[in-house]
């Protein structure tokens, strides 16, 4: 076995237990070169968002450090496998030259993070994407109702913000890729006329006309429209745009009702989920993302969303693959989440939506 500076491990079984944190924090240091542990990322699975306290005690005891940071998901992965529908634990671990801080610590210090890694729960993702003016990406909890509780910790506590914001060492370069793997529909065009969530007029038709002339509209339940960040139209060509679902298409009306409030002036396209394209997507980020490094990354963090997966490729993660394919035995750790946070073109963060966000650490 190649003993690395950061490692991964997992434990799990049918019900939460708070040795699996032990085991997984364990588990990760049998990999590990001889070092002084800095910091630990752990994710536990559902079964402990009422009362992960004492897994994380049991992780950082097994570390030798209280600093701890991480979240419950429904579902966890590291570079060997993914957990869905089991109870149990996912740990990387850091040594202290390459160890994460808290924001709060490193700000106070003059120290300006290349990268932010946020982590949150859906009640409080504008507050804490909005509260850093740092390049950020990271994931929002999932549960399996959309209910909650959801648990953020750092430091070794439950955040009561439920929000928790981190960054590595500088001297790390940080590659990001983001792939949100949708087949686009329509060129690109813009909004002449919204209010509110409801899109009038869109490349000078009404908005009705305008979907129907691209789209064969059955039903909008897997249609997007992908919105721009600005007016600019580079935003929406650079990749940096937001996927908001179709809820309804009124042919009376001619107008077209989304899921998020727009604005006029914003550049759009209409999109569908497709595996192939979003197969596709990840294969290309990541080798693009080998040319741009051109060195083996330390270790890698991907935050896929709840909808992507096993479940949305047939029983197989085409992200993980990919990933292992790519950059074989490289260490790595993440969960499937509500959302995903990456920069957009000017915004230092923003909410993605059936994405998966990935960070390279070289």
């Amino acid at each position: 076995m190649i003993k690395r500076r950061v490692a991964t491990g997992a434990s799990y079984g049918a019900m939460a237990q708070d040795e699996y944190a032990r085991e997984a924090v364990s588990k990760a240091l049998a990999k590990m070169r001889p070092c002084t542990v800095g910091s630990v990322l752990l994710f536990l699975s559902n079964g402990y968002a009422h009362a992960p306290q004492n897994a994380i005690k049991e992780a950082a005891k097994a570390a030798g450090t209280p600093l701890v940071f991480g979240c419950c998901a429904v579902g966890l992965l590291t570079e060997e496998e993914w957990l869905l529908d089991v109870e149990g634990a996912v740990a990387m671990v850091f040594p202290q030259e390459l160890s994460m801080q808290p924001l709060r610590v490193l700000i106070p210090q003059g120290i300006k993070p290349k990268l932010v890694l946020t982590l949150s729960s859906p009640n409080a993702a504008e507050m804490a994407i909005s509260s850093c003016d740092s390049p950020q990406f990271g994931s929002v909890t999932s549960d399996e109702y959309g209910q909650g509780p959801y648990s953020v910790w750092q430091g070794g506590r439950i955040v009561e913000q439920e929000f928790c914001q981190t960054a590595f060492n500088n001297e790390l370069v940080p590659e990001l890729i983001l792939a949100e793997g949708v087949e686009r529909l329509s060129p690109v065009m813009q909004i002449n006329r919204s209010e509110g969530n409801t899109l009038f007029e869109v490349n000078l038709q009404g908005a009705c006309d305008n979907i129907s002339s691209h789209v064969s509209v059955a039903s909008p339940f897997d249609l997007f429209c992908a919105v721009s960040e600005t007016n600019d139209p580079e935003s929406i060509e650079q990749g940096h745009y937001q996927l908001i679902h179709v809820l309804d298409i009124n042919s009376v009306a001619n107008t077209i009702k989304l899921a998020d409030e727009v604005k006029a002036g914003r550049h759009v396209f209409w999109a569908r989920r497709n595996i192939t394209s979003a197969k596709a997507s990840i294969e290309n980020e990541l080798e693009n993302a080998k040319q741009r490094l051109n060195k083996q990354p330390e270790f890698a963090l991907m935050f896929a969303n709840v909808t992507r997966g096993p479940e949305f490729f047939g029983g197989i993660d085409m992200d993980l693959e990919a990933f292992k394919t790519a950059f074989p035995g490289i260490p790595l750790i993440g969960f499937y989440g509500n959302s995903e946070i990456a920069p957009g073109f000017k915004a230092p963060a923003l909410q993605r939506h059936h994405a998966t966000v990935s960070v390279l650490f070289a």
